[in-house]
């Protein structure tokens, strides 16, 4: 794959002719194929040519292709809204005993990856076991040092909330095997743009939303369970594709109480899907699927490095200090905590941000920090005006 190949997928997304977006880690653009798609669906809502059968072949097509895309097998790939509905069905499904321990670091995580778990606590008697970040980076000595013969279940994110740090999510797994604890991530911020091979990081469950990386829409997600760790879970909620049935028998003959669970994580699909946004999705799959997600992480990596580097040469406070092994598609700049969910403290901060906006350039605050996060839609000719619309503020 070329640099050609990446500008022609940036084609594919008419609004960066009015801007410079680096905002996916709030949300992604859609792309023309995936509005397309959607269109097409509407429009075959609106006539005669809509057909369910059509449409659970389409659902099980995606299923395919986001397990494909994640090195998983569809059996263990479940139809969600969103994260925060991943982990909940996780949480949910756990057979947990007072005194069970869930081990977090909210001070890195979206409340998607911290009030499900704080729900069981409340349900259950379950305890959390709150870990302090080392430097905005998830501390696996920390995390390792609180494990104990009642901790169940350690959740952490592939790439955090804020500052946005990648994390060593395969060394935690090894942790988390050697010592028999479930590993569960929130990978809103990584999958569809850091490569994502779910048997390399050994992680027993991934929850991820479509509006970001994947580059569809927001009320659709997928959730990743390993095979062996499914077979343990229990639903909280079930419906009709939550249950095995027989081939070729219809829904409304399961009606005896001797049910049993769909294979695998199926077992969470629920009742009907969101054809609509799974429509989106198979469409974003296929794109994203066709550059290749190690392409686009080399892209996105070099990039930031080069904003990192740039601002840092400027004098601005860049979180983590010099790229390292840390840094993914999130450059964050200012100190991390110095405001609330979405401002910023510093007066100079404030003032870089509305620079920016002013000058077309769409990115978020949160906790403290300016945040920017990129594309494999995202180019150097970005990154050089960024810098050099930051260096007029200095």
């Amino acid at each position: 794959m070329t640099s050609s190949s990446l500008s022609d997928f940036r084609k594919h997304f008419p609004a960066l002719s009015k801007g410079i977006f680096t905002n996916v880690a709030q949300r992604g653009l859609i792309p023309v194929p995936v509005h397309d798609s959607i269109v097409k669906y509407l429009s075959s809502r609106t006539d005669l040519t809509w057909d369910k059968e059509e449409a659970f072949n389409m659902v099980e097509d995606t299923r395919s292709a986001f397990a494909s895309f994640i090195n998983a097998t569809p059996s263990e790939v479940a139809f969600t809204k969103n994260v925060s509905e991943g982990i909940n069905m996780i949480a949910g499904a756990i057979s947990w005993e007072r005194g069970d321990k869930v081990i977090l670091c909210p001070d890195l995580e979206h409340p998607a990856n911290v009030l499900p778990w704080y729900n069981v606590c409340k349900l259950h008697g379950v305890e959390i076991k709150a870990v302090k970040a080392s430097g905005g980076l998830f501390d696996l000595d920390r995390i390792a040092s609180s494990i104990d013969d009642r901790t169940k279940v350690i959740s952490v994110s592939t790439v955090s909330f804020s500052p946005g740090f990648v994390t060593d999510v395969s060394g935690l797994a090894n942790i988390c095997k050697q010592r028999g604890v479930r590993l569960v991530v929130d990978a809103a911020q990584s999958v569809g743009i850091l490569d994502t091979h779910v048997r390399q990081l050994k992680v027993d469950a991934l929850a991820v939303a479509t509006q970001k990386g994947l580059l569809s829409c927001y009320g659709s997600g997928f959730l990743y369970c390993s095979s062996d760790f499914s077979e343990e879970l229990q639903p909280a909620t079930l419906a009709r594709f939550s249950v095995a049935n027989e081939e070729g028998s219809h829904e409304t003959t399961l009606t005896d109480q001797q049910f049993h669970y769909a294979l695998g994580a199926r077992r969470f699909d629920g009742g009907n899907y969101n054809y609509l946004g799974i429509t989106g999705a198979r469409a974003a799959l296929k794109l994203l699927s066709d550059i290749g997600t190690p392409i686009i992480e080399e892209h996105v990596r070099k990039l930031s490095f080069r904003l990192a580097n740039g601002f840092l040469e400027i004098g601005l406070p860049v979180c983590g200090g010099a790229p390292g092994n840390h840094l993914g598609h999130i450059v964050a700049v200012g100190v991390s905590g110095g405001g609330r969910h979405y401002t910023a403290e510093d007066p100079a901060m404030n003032i870089l941000h509305d620079r920016l906006v002013e000058n077309g350039v769409h990115l978020s605050i949160r906790r403290g920090v300016l945040r920017f996060s990129l594309h494999g839609y995202n180019n150097i000719d970005d990154i050089d005006q960024i810098i050099d619309i930051a260096s007029s503020t200095q």
